[in-house]
């Protein structure tokens, strides 16, 4: 019999915000409004979609191992020497690398409860410690991770705004932080909706650091709308980025994501007719939820977190508006029981979800 490790067969496979499932009112998923995955309502741009027409000549050819001209735009756009910027296939996959890279079996590895579940599945299949320090009221609580701190720390994940909470932390919280956590120990900042939070005084936007122990990461799955392709960035220091690119598989990220995500980049127009659509579809969440005396964190992402009073009620409204076509993620994975992530939508699905969620949450 073949062997595997214990902390292999204690993993639990990734369950996707999609129910994959049929229905008796709906016979395919795509007859669903899909407010689960905090994708891009409007999809990818149109320069990205005519690239990815022009991609199919290079099927047959193997992709640029560095990624040169996709590495040489960044360079341009967000103002960093190309040798400190690096790409991948997505973001889960430079964070599983950097795990590989800067930590060893049993070395501790820090975040927060109610985060990112990415963290918390690359750090246990790789054999680290999965360390989670408390959050206060659905947020980043930063003196909290500096006192979860300990000899065997090795790397601290920081996601800003927070998924699936949508709450964020603010610069000058971030700077003491980053002031007091000892030098030896690795800080990633995850900003994958880093554009959204971005309309917000006193974000802290990771291209403003500098730091020996800072690697920051942003992927083009939200935004950009590319999250079917598999492609995301990081930045940080030369020797951090080089020591990355040892530990990364040599034809990663495809040639495809690679020409696509090029052409995205140069797409401002989406890029400000998407922010344009998130704000007015936060704006009538947040509105509703008011109304109706929800309980909910104030989002700072394409995405609301409501809060029910326990577990089962969270998921009796996931599962009628399931029954109404409509996809929300129910979060026990994430350590919110009681609460639901809603995306944001285009203005029609905002329209027909926005009526089912009154119905549904509105007194009786």
């Amino acid at each position: 019999m073949i062997k595997i490790p214990e902390y292999i067969q204690n993993l639990s496979p990734y369950k996707p915000g999609n129910k994959l499932i049929t229905s008796k009112k709906q016979k395919n998923i795509i007859d669903f409004i899909n407010l689960a995955s905090n994708e891009n309502p409007l999809g990818a741009s149109p320069k990205a979609i005519e690239a990815l027409m022009e991609t199919t000549k290079f099927l047959s050819v193997y992709p640029d191992v560095g990624a040169t001209e996709l590495i040489s735009n960044l360079s341009e756009i967000l103002g960093k020497p190309e040798k400190n910027i690096i790409a991948g296939s997505g973001s889960d996959a430079i964070i599983g690398d950097i795990i590989k890279a800067f930590s060893d079996y049993g070395d501790d590895v820090l975040t927060a409860e109610e985060t990112f579940i990415g963290y918390f599945v690359n750090i246990l299949k790789l054999g680290r410690n999965l360390i989670k320090a408390p959050m206060k009221n659905h947020q980043y609580d930063l003196e909290a991770i500096i006192n979860s701190i300990t000899p065997k720390t090795r790397i601290i994940f920081l996601s800003n705004p927070n998924n699936p909470t949508g709450s964020m932390f603010f610069k000058d919280e971030f700077e003491s932080f980053l002031k007091r956590v000892p030098k030896d120990i690795l800080i990633i900042y995850d900003e994958a909706y880093s554009i959204y939070a971005g309309l917000h005084d006193g974000y802290p936007d990771g291209l403003e650091y500098d730091q020996e122990n800072l690697i920051v990461v942003r992927t083009f799955s939200k935004s950009h709308g590319l999250a079917g392709i598999r492609i995301g960035f990081a930045f940080g220091p030369e020797e951090l980025i080089s020591t990355l690119y040892k530990v990364k598989l040599p034809f990663e990220p495809n040639s495809i994501a690679q020409k696509v995500a090029q052409a995205a980049l140069s797409d401002y127009d989406f890029i400000f007719q998407t922010i344009k659509l998130n704000t007015i579809s936060l704006e009538r969440m947040t509105n509703l939820f008011d109304e109706l005396k929800v309980n909910y964190i104030k989002p700072y992402a394409n995405f609301v977190m409501i809060l029910f009073e326990n577990q089962e009620s969270a998921g009796n409204f996931v599962d009628k508006c399931y029954d109404n076509g409509i996809l929300v993620r129910h979060l026990p994975p994430f350590g919110v029981p009681n609460g639901v992530r809603i995306s944001t939508g285009t203005h029609p699905q905002m329209d027909y979800s926005l009526n089912i969620f009154k119905k549904l949450l509105g007194k009786k």
